[in-house]
């Protein structure tokens, strides 16, 4: 067989192949299994004591989200701290950016030389880097439409239709 593991047309999710009727002819019972247990638990990632404060601030902001999503382990520590840390790099080069442009037009986005020769600042281009670093960490955990279309993610529970009504009236009346 030629090709690598990302040859070919990627697999279904194991709940859209139920949906479909199992067309692949794959035992109920691996579907399930797919559906119900992932294969790496879901938790937080220890957060690494060496992240800046802007980086502590994007963990603390994302990471609820990633676990409510199934999206994130333990595993995951070294390439969620990438992601926080190009973001923290990226808004530290937009400030420095702001600052350079409030005290002369243009001064932090282009570098004019004596000879009059212009080139993008050197801020700019390292926002720019922080910027792709940040998108490909980001990638792996969905956070783009393109990536998100990729992911294999477990569907959320389906609601009651009538969710604890009879609970909530009890406990009005019987505390």
């Amino acid at each position: 067989m030629a090709g690598n593991g990302n040859s070919g047309r990627p697999g279904k999710p194991a709940a859209l192949q139920l949906v479909q009727g199992n067309p692949g002819k794959k035992p109920y019972g691996e579907l399930m299994a797919e559906i119900t247990q992932p294969l790496v638990p879901t938790a937080a990632p220890p957060m690494p004591d060496w992240l800046t404060d802007d980086a502590v601030s994007e963990w603390e902001r994302v990471i609820p989200d990633l676990i409510t999503l199934g999206l994130v382990s333990k595993l995951d520590m070294m390439a969620f701290a990438t992601y926080c840390e190009a973001v923290a790099d990226w808004q530290r080069f937009r400030r420095k950016i702001a600052e350079h442009n409030a005290r002369s037009d243009d001064a932090g986005d282009v570098q004019t030389f004596s000879t009059g020769a212009k080139q993008i600042s050197i801020w700019r281009q390292l926002a720019n880097d922080a910027e792709k670093r940040a998108n490909a960490a980001g990638a792996q955990f969905g956070f783009s439409p393109m990536a998100r279309r990729n992911l294999k993610t477990n569907p959320a529970p389906q609601g009651e239709l009538f969710p604890n009504e009879p609970k909530d009236a009890a406990s009005r009346f019987f505390t």
